[in-house]
C-alpha cells in the first residue's frame, strides 16, 4: 500500500515536472497564456467531472464551506496564472527555483498562526535555502525580469494558500476530491469569463502547436490524479517530500528540451535549496508525528 503511495506521489512531481518546460515550448510556439491557463483547467475538470456522481451531499459541502473553497480557488489562480506567466519572462529552472520555496513560506505562516515550535535544525534549513536562491539568483538579478520573479513569487504565495487551507478543510473531513473538484470547474468558467470577455484569446496557431499545449494541460490533470491518490496512502508530509521530483524533472527538462544553462554557482545553489527544502519537509513531517 505505501509503495503504491510512493509510485503515485513520484508521478505527481514527474508530471508537475513536465508542465512549466512543455508550457515554455508551446510559448515558443505562439501560443498565448491564455489559452494554456484555459486548456490547464478545462482538461482537468474533463478529467475529475466523471468522479462527480460518487460523491455525497456535494452541494451542501460547498455550501457550508463557501468561504474555504474560494480562498483554496483563488490560491490555485495565483499558482497557476503565477506560474505560467513567470516562464514567459524568466528561465524555467529559475521560475521553479522561486516557485517551490512555497514550504518555508507554509513553516513561517504556521509559526504565526498555529503558534508551532519550529527546532534549530529546520532555522538552518531556512537560512541555507536563502544562501542557495542567493547562489541561483545573484549572477543573474541584474538581468532578470522583475515581472516574471515577481510571478513566480505570486505563484509561491498561491501554493502556501492552498495548503494552508487544505489543511484546514482536511480537518473537517473535506476531501481532495471535492476540493478539486471545486477548484476545476469554478476556475474553468472563471478563465473562460474573464479570457474571453476582456481580453482575446488568440486560437490562430498550428495544429502542431496546439497538441503541444495539450501536453502541459493533460499533465497537469494527471499530476493532480496522482497527487490525489498518494496523500490518502502515505499523508501529505510524504507526498510533498516526494514531490521534489517536480523541480528537478523540471530543470532538467528546461537543460535539455530548452538549452537553458546554468553556471557553476547556480547549480551549487539549486542543489542548496533543493535539499534543504527536501530536509526541511522530512524534518517538520517528523516532528509532528512524533508530538502525535
Amino acid at each position: 500500500m505505501q509503495l503504491l503511495g510512493i509510485f503515485f506521489a513520484l508521478g505527481a512531481g514527474l508530471f508537475f515536472g513536465i508542465l512549466a518546460p512543455t508550457t515554455k515550448i508551446a510559448y515558443n510556439l505562439g501560443v498565448g497564456v491564455g489559452l494554456a491557463i484555459l486548456l490547464r483547467y478545462f482538461i482537468a475538470t474533463l478529467l475529475v467531472a466523471p468522479l462527480i456522481p460518487f460523491q455525497k451531499n456535494l452541494l451542501i459541502i460547498y455550501k457550508n464551506n463557501l468561504f474555504d473553497f474560494l480562498l483554496i480557488t483563488v490560491g490555485s489562480i495565483f499558482l497557476t496564472s503565477g506560474l505560467l506567466l513567470s516562464v514567459k519572462y524568466i528561465d524555467v529552472s529559475l521560475a521553479i527555483l522561486i516557485f517551490c520555496t512555497y514550504p518555508l513560506l507554509v513553516l513561517f505562516f504556521s509559526i504565526i498562526i498555529d503558534r508551532e515550535k519550529i527546532s534549530n535544525n529546520i532555522k538552518i534549513l531556512f537560512l541555507s535555502t536563502f544562501v542557495g536562491l542567493f547562489f541561483v539568483l545573484g549572477p543573474s538579478f541584474n538581468s532578470l525580469n522583475i515581472f516574471g520573479f515577481l510571478c513566480a513569487i505570486v505563484a509561491s504565495i498561491g501554493a502556501t494558500t492552498m495548503i494552508i487551507i487544505n489543511q484546514k478543510m482536511s480537518n473537517k473531513s473535506i476531501t481532495p476530491v471535492q476540493i478539486n473538484i471545486f477548484i476545476n470547474f469554478f476556475n474553468s468558467f472563471f478563465f473562460f469569463f474573464i479570457l474571453f470577455f476582456f481580453f482575446k484569446i488568440d486560437l490562430s496557431i498550428s495544429k502542431f502547436s496546439f497538441l503541444i499545449v495539450l501536453i502541459p494541460s493533460f499533465s497537469y490533470a494527471i499530476a493532480l490524479f496522482f497527487q490525489l491518490l498518494a496523500i490518502p496512502k502515505i499523508g501529505q508530509t510524504n507526498t510533498a517530500l516526494f514531490l521534489y521530483l517536480e523541480p528537478v524533472v523540471a530543470i532538467i527538462g528546461a537543460v535539455i528540451l530548452l538549452k537553458e544553462t546554468l553556471t557553476k554557482y547556480q547549480l551549487v545553489g539549486a542543489v542548496i535549496v533543493l535539499s534543504s527544502l527536501a530536509l526541511a519537509t522530512y524534518l517538520s513531517g517528523k516532528i509532528k508525528n512524533d508530538s502525535s
